[in-house]
């Protein structure tokens, strides 16, 4: 035994110093980490969306006492952690009693918001009281709260949905009507892993969705209420705005100021999308922050004009009050809708803390802001609109915190405060549209190339030109002179439009891109939080999950084999990476969520792609040496049997194969859509986990 240069024990044995090693790395890692004591606030938001995810994460769905025990148990450890004398066991304590606290209130909404719902598509006569009216270009659509439901077998649900082509005249939110409509239950995902509009339904309140057949009837005028008497408002100030400025930039701008954007028409969607201007359309920090913002530089502005009132009066506090109030006005007009509240909320901390002479601009407001909206509404966690905003608002700022960016000299004359404002907001854009770029792939399924550019022109319209002209119009829309107002304000539109169009029609303007994985987005989100948490060497251990994220970005495989619930429609992956489509009956509502969910734009005829090979009786897909087969007709079934495939997919009934595994109709009627990878093993995933449902998972 001899003793080394750096005082540490060599005994010959290689293992020894491993051993030695990882006690002296903890204690590196609970020094530093130590040391950022003050940081330890925004891991707040973070334990509590990890309770969240693991009451969502679960394939089946948790008795009640769970809840129970995880609420009591997050009391208990909390309780323990203000006992403990060290302050990281303290932290540690805590974080696992908001854990806990997380599951339990994700638990307990999710039993709060169930409801009956439509078992299966079936024709009734439904009768309600209007909650929303969305116009849109085929119609509209209602929202109503259930009154009675006749005819319906199962369930009869609290709210639910219909569209109808036409519509009494001057319904109003609140009135009382009857319809008679095809009603269905809230689908559940084309495929694994898809958007599930049954999970969005819900936490939304909905039990069913439908279509009307014939005319929607009125049974009775709308009572005095103050909640119908704004939603009325709105539909009256986008019917006002579309009338004054007719075409495509009337429907935006009634969709900017109240948040309906029935009236827009597709094209204007496919141009935004394509341009990454799309969030322009929905009212969320943006469009609230624009609204303070103007409030608040106008009253501002308005007190240093009179200089005996300056010197009595705390301008910014009145000032910030002032935005405030027009932020709540706007939250209103908008809808109060879950994003439009979460904006609002965001402000509403900033704007308190100008009033309260503290930092309006820092990630302790963010997080603060990100727990009140879990604690309130859980499932916004797992909302497109939640993820991008908290994404692009914790960039911009921990990239204000980390190199704040110094004011541009007021001496450096006009073609440098130019200079700088162009810097700043291309800066900015550039932040924004890489941290939120994992999220748009993830519920898109589309990338804009030239979003950076598109945002440069259209962002400084819709700060300095559309809102503020959008909240002069709302204040002399009572007088009637709003007109003159609306249209300047519908050029900036034109050019927002132009700018759209113009991007999105240059080559390559977008690719799709197959949706990743969730638990890679969860991945390169702890990663990105932990780097921006943490200073100096602990944030770099943040680079090994963002390196594991990045691989499963660009290396996971899409499925190479999907069959639709109905065993109507089967998508085939060749090995030249293009889908071949055998279809025996097309759902186009179906095809839409596969073309999503793959990133691909449509499908070729299996004769024209490789490895794939279909006839009248069904389809083998060779991939990687293996061999699947899709019986389409009953007398194909044999023959695939015995053909040495790895896997035979029965879709003309339920029989199965004596020594291969069968996948059958019933058995996709009973557990959902079906992903294939092939390969010498396949590996199968369905909708429905075998025997297993969530609240939001209706039996077959």
């Amino acid at each position: 035994m001899r003793v080394a240069s750096d005082s540490t024990i060599e005994t010959g044995d290689p293992s020894a110093g491993r051993r030695w090693r990882w006690p002296s790395m903890l204690a590196r890692l609970g020094a530093a980490l130590a040391a950022e004591r003050p940081r330890w606030f925004l891991g707040l938001p973070i334990a509590l969306a990890c309770g969240i995810a693991l009451y969502h994460g679960l394939a089946f769905e948790p008795p009640r006492w769970w809840g129970f025990v995880a609420a009591s148990s997050g009391i208990a450890v909390g309780l323990l952690a203000f006992w403990l004398g060290h302050p990281g066991r303290r932290a540690l304590g805590f974080g696992v009693a908001v854990l806990f606290a997380g599951f339990a209130l994700a638990q307990h909404q999710a039993h709060r918001l169930d409801q009956p719902t439509v078992a299966f598509p079936q024709v009734a006569v439904v009768t309600g009281w209007v909650e929303l009216v969305e116009p849109r270009d085929d119609g509209a659509r209602l929202t109503l709260r259930v009154d009675t439901l006749e005819g319906v077998r199962g369930g009869t649900p609290e709210r639910l949905r219909i569209t109808a082509r036409t519509l009494p005249d001057a319904l109003h939110v609140g009135d009382k009507v009857r319809a008679r409509a095809r009603f269905m239950p809230p689908s559940e995902p084309v495929m694994p892993g898809a958007f599930d509009f049954a999970r969005w339904a819900h936490f939304q309140g909905l039990g069913a969705v439908g279509y009307v057949f014939g005319e929607v009837e009125r049974l009775e005028a709308a009572t005095a209420r103050d909640g119908w008497r704004i939603a009325e408002l709105r539909r009256w100030i986008a019917s006002h705005v579309v009338r004054v400025v007719p075409g495509d930039a009337g429907a935006v701008a009634a969709a900017v100021m109240t948040g309906l954007r029935g009236d827009i028409p597709e094209h204007v969607w496919l141009a935004m999308q394509g341009s990454g201007l799309a969030h322009l359309l929905a009212i969320s920090g943006l469009h609230v922050g624009l609204v303070a913002g103007t409030a608040f530089l106008v009253v501002r502005f308005g007190i240093c004009l009179f200089p005996w009132l300056a010197v009595r009066v705390q301008a910014h506090r009145l000032a910030a009050f002032a935005g405030l109030l027009m932020a709540f006005v706007y939250l209103l007009l908008a809808g109060a809708t879950i994003p439009t509240q979460r904006a609002f909320f965001m402000t509403a901390v900033v704007l308190l803390a100008l009033m309260l002479d503290r930092e309006a601009i820092s990630l302790r407001l963010v997080a603060l802001a990100a727990t009140v909206i879990l604690v309130i509404d859980p499932a916004a966690l797992y909302g497109a609109s939640f993820q991008m905003s908290f994404a692009a608002v914790v960039g911009l700022v921990a990239a204000y915190e980390r190199w704040r960016w110094q004011r541009h000299d007021r001496d450096a004359g006009a073609p440098g405060l130019l200079l700088a404002y162009v810097v700043g907001v291309l800066v900015t854009t550039l932040i924004a549209t890489v941290v939120t770029t994992p999220f748009a792939a993830y519920h898109f399924g589309r990338i804009p190339t030239y979003g950076v550019l598109a945002n440069l022109v259209a962002v400084p319209l819709m700060a300095f030109w559309i809102m503020p002209l959008a909240l002069v119009s709302l204040v002399l829309m009572p007088l009637g002179l709003d007109a003159l107002v609306l249209g300047a304000m519908s050029r900036g539109i034109d050019l927002v439009l132009w700018s759209a169009a113009t991007t999105s029609a240059w080559p390559m303007a977008a690719f799709d891109v197959p949706q990743p994985s969730g638990w890679a987005i969860a991945l390169v989100s702890l990663a990105a939080l932990w780097a921006v948490i943490w200073r100096g060497p602990v944030a770099r251990l943040a680079l090994l999950p963002a390196c594991v994220a990045l691989a499963a970005f660009a290396f996971e495989r899409p499925p190479d084999l999907v069959v639709d619930r109905a065993a109507g429609m089967v998508a085939m992956r060749g090995s030249d990476g293009r889908y071949a489509l055998a279809v025996e009956r097309r759902d186009g509502f179906v095809l839409r969520g596969w073309t999503r969910a793959l990133g691909i734009d449509d499908f070729a005829e299996p004769v024209l792609v490789a490895g794939v090979a279909c006839d009248e009786r069904g389809c083998r897909l060779a991939r990687r040496s293996t061999e699947v087969a899709i019986a389409l007709r009953p007398g194909a079934l044999a023959l695939d049997c015995t053909a040495g495939a790895a896997l035979v997919i029965n879709l003309s009934g339920d029989a199965v194969c004596a020594d291969t595994p069968t996948i059958t109709r019933s058995e996709l009627w009973s557990r959902g859509a079906v992903a294939v990878h092939v390969g010498p093993t396949p590996r199968v995933r369905f909708v429905h986990h075998d025997g297993q449902r969530r609240l939001w998972q209706r039996q077959r």
